[in-house]
């Protein structure tokens, strides 16, 4: 195998393709990358065989083959060739991997290609197709609430629902939830009762794309297609808790301030809150939100008032700010132009409602308050 390729190019190739491989694995081979050259078409992948990546690059060829390369020092010496210039990569017969460039030499010892893995197959996949901004979307807003704790699996992936003309994805950890719908726009149906459970590294994956998504799902697998790239997940094989049990329908204690104003009040206040409790107290009247956290232990506090508008005359009620925090900083001028969020109330002890001002039917987000 030979081929010549522009060092940006195949630098972001192999920052696509890396975090498939783990940092150790009682499997040498894992830690390589599989390298495919057919013609001018260069196929890297690279799996720990929970997440497969793979994509496909321009090259120039000069002999095909196939070879499995050293992962990470493979992708250190490629990034300290700096970001200008070419590169030319070739492998012997015996796996050997030699790197040229103007002015050095670089060999590193591979394993045979016939050593990787097989990558899954999708004979009776279902699918569906998503745009890059919907993508995007579904993953950016949902992957923060998922929970980290293996002892429930289902919860640790991100819930996938489609519905012909709507498709939801929800993750929750049993403290927040957060629910995006997004339509299909008019380009077609999306499947009908298609569900899966995408595990929360996958997703993390898709949030940063650049083109349009095509989501299949078998029995065992999922597969994300973007452009010349291709994610394979295993799904999580459990059952998804009925989340909509837990979003309630009678909140009738309405507040709207603005993202901004909020964020910033939560961000200093918590300077001053407990480290291990992370609580922070809302004193809410008609035109007034007071934040307000204090650390007994370390004799510090802090409260800040910012203007809001509230339906009801007072009301009390306290939060880990961690999880507030990270619900209403998904609140973006996407969601709402005014950047206005809306939060809803029943009982100091009840879940709150965290939506945008605007367009709330798209973006649901759900946090547990905290006895004060």
């Amino acid at each position: 195998m030979k081929f010549s390729v522009t060092l940006p190019d195949l630098q972001k190739a192999l920052h696509k393709v890396l975090p498939a491989i783990p940092n150790k694995s009682p499997v040498p081979v894992l830690e390589h990358i599989h390298a495919v050259l057919d013609g001018t078409d260069l196929t890297l992948t690279a799996t720990d065989q929970e997440i497969t990546i793979s994509l496909t690059i321009p090259v120039a060829g000069e002999a095909d083959g196939s070879v499995l390369i050293p992962g990470k020092q493979f992708n250190e010496l490629i990034k300290e060739l700096g970001s200008a210039g070419t590169v030319s990569v070739s492998a012997s017969e015996n796996s050997v991997i030699i790197v040229r460039t103007p002015t050095g030499t670089y060999e590193m010892k591979g394993f045979s290609s016939q050593e990787f893995p097989p990558i899954p197959l999708f004979p009776e996949a279902q699918k569906a197709q998503l745009n890059r901004e919907d993508m995007m979307r579904m993953a950016n807003k949902t992957v923060f609430a998922v929970s980290t704790e293996e002892y429930r699996p289902s919860m640790t992936g991100v819930f996938f629902q489609f519905d012909s003309n709507m498709a939801t994805a929800v993750a929750t950890d049993g403290f927040r939830l957060s629910r995006v719908n997004v339509d299909s726009h008019g380009d077609g149906h999306f499947p009908a009762n298609l569900e899966a459970i995408i595990p929360a590294r996958a997703v993390d994956l898709l949030k940063k794309i650049d083109d349009d998504v095509l989501m299949e799902v078998s029995r065992t697998h999922a597969r994300f297609s973007i452009g010349t790239m291709t994610i394979t997940t295993r799904v999580i094989d459990e059952k998804y808790p009925p989340y909509q049990n837990v979003i309630p329908n009678d909140n009738d204690k309405s507040l709207i301030v603005n993202q901004r104003e909020i964020l910033g009040a939560i961000k200093r206040v918590a300077l001053f809150a407990n480290t291990n409790t992370r609580h922070v107290r809302f004193k809410i009247d008609s035109k007034s939100l007071s934040v307000h956290s204090e650390d007994e232990e370390a004799g510090g506090r802090g409260t800040e008032n910012i203007p809001c508008e509230f339906s009801h005359d007072s009301f009390e009620v306290g939060f880990n700010y961690r999880f507030l925090e990270e619900a209403i900083k998904n609140i973006t001028s996407d969601d709402d132009p005014d950047l206005n969020v809306k939060m809803t109330f029943s009982s100091p002890i009840r879940a709150v409602l965290i939506t945008p001002g605007s367009r709330s039917e798209t973006l649901l987000m759900l946090v547990m308050p905290v006895k004060i």
